[in-house]
């Protein structure tokens, strides 16, 4: 059934004559009496008896008239649902970052998000690297914030918005707190802490330690507080982003020591589908990466 025709079906049952209902539609008169005898037509009953009056609902019409509003309402509802999809204030918005990028970027992001659409669903997956990488291919995400791995999706499109320099993390008791250069054999005489959900930030230290890799010794654990943790018992060190020990170094519980290896800088990515089309909600995420990314200055 054409929606029009309902329409005018249920605006000639409340303003009684042709004039309002055409006025209202932005149609002629008599092209809302031709909607109301197809109807009739169609169904093959008559919808309504006219008199001085206008016009008035027949039983046939009480009855359709009953079915007719609740589709317009529904058709409505419809429409402004896929109105309000497009321009962003409804729906969801799945973002997924490695541990680094949702640490610094995430609470912000989804702030600002939840803030200027607070009807938007999101959600927030924290993985590898890779991982990420592979759900966003999959569209199983909308955007994805990742450290640079060693390849490149090539369905997707990565653009840098920032850069971050792995240092050497240690506490101030450990033996290698005071001396000045740290060279790769030092490190190689001490375990380092990986973190196991950290593949990019392994693949550096290990580029890093080349040639010299066959022996590097490591302890391998799932979380970076943890990591932190061990470091204050002075045995142990570690390759971490400065970001993620702030307070640890202010507090002094920590220390760091800068490498000033290239080999140990890398690229922070925005990644999505190369496929993906943007509507507003797209944008403005996009944007609020972009702000945040200079306003931190990675």
């Amino acid at each position: 059934m054409n929606h029009l025709k309902l329409q005018a079906f249920c605006l000639l049952v409340d303003f009684k004559k042709l004039a309002p209902v055409a006025k209202e539609l932005g149609i002629t008169p008599p092209t809302v009496s031709f909607h109301i005898r197809s109807i009739e037509e169609e169904y093959g009953v008559r919808l309504f008896r006219t008199n001085a009056g206008g016009y008035r609902l027949t039983e046939a019409g009480e009855g359709l008239f009953h079915y007719a509003c609740q589709i317009v309402q529904l058709q409505n509802d419809m429409d402004r649902f896929i109105e309000n999809l497009l321009a962003g204030h409804v729906g969801s918005i799945r973002l997924g970052a490695s541990a680094l990028p949702a640490h610094i970027f995430m609470p912000e992001i989804i702030n600002q998000i939840s803030t200027a659409y607070p009807d938007i669903r999101i959600s927030l997956e924290v993985k590898t690297a890779p991982e990420i990488e592979k759900m966003v291919a999959l569209q199983e995400l909308d955007f994805g914030l990742i450290m640079e791995t060693k390849q490149q999706n090539p369905t997707l499109s990565y653009e840098t918005i920032g850069e971050d320099s792995l240092v050497l993390a240690l506490s101030p008791s450990h033996e290698l707190a005071a001396k000045k250069d740290i060279a790769q054999s030092d490190v190689l005489k001490n375990k380092v802490l990986l973190h196991t959900s950290s593949s990019s930030t392994n693949h550096f230290i290990e580029k890093w330690l080349n040639p010299f890799q066959p022996s590097f010794n490591t302890i391998e654990l799932d979380s970076v507080s943890t990591i932190k943790k061990m470091l204050t018992f002075g045995k142990t060190i570690a390759f971490l982003s400065v970001s993620l020990i702030e307070e640890e170094l202010q507090s002094g519980i920590l220390v760091k020591k800068d490498l000033h290896d290239i080999a140990l800088t890398r690229k922070i990515q925005l990644i999505y589908p190369q496929s993906r089309l943007d509507n507003k909600i797209d944008g403005f995420v996009k944007r609020a990466i972009y702000d945040l990314a200079r306003k931190i200055q990675l």
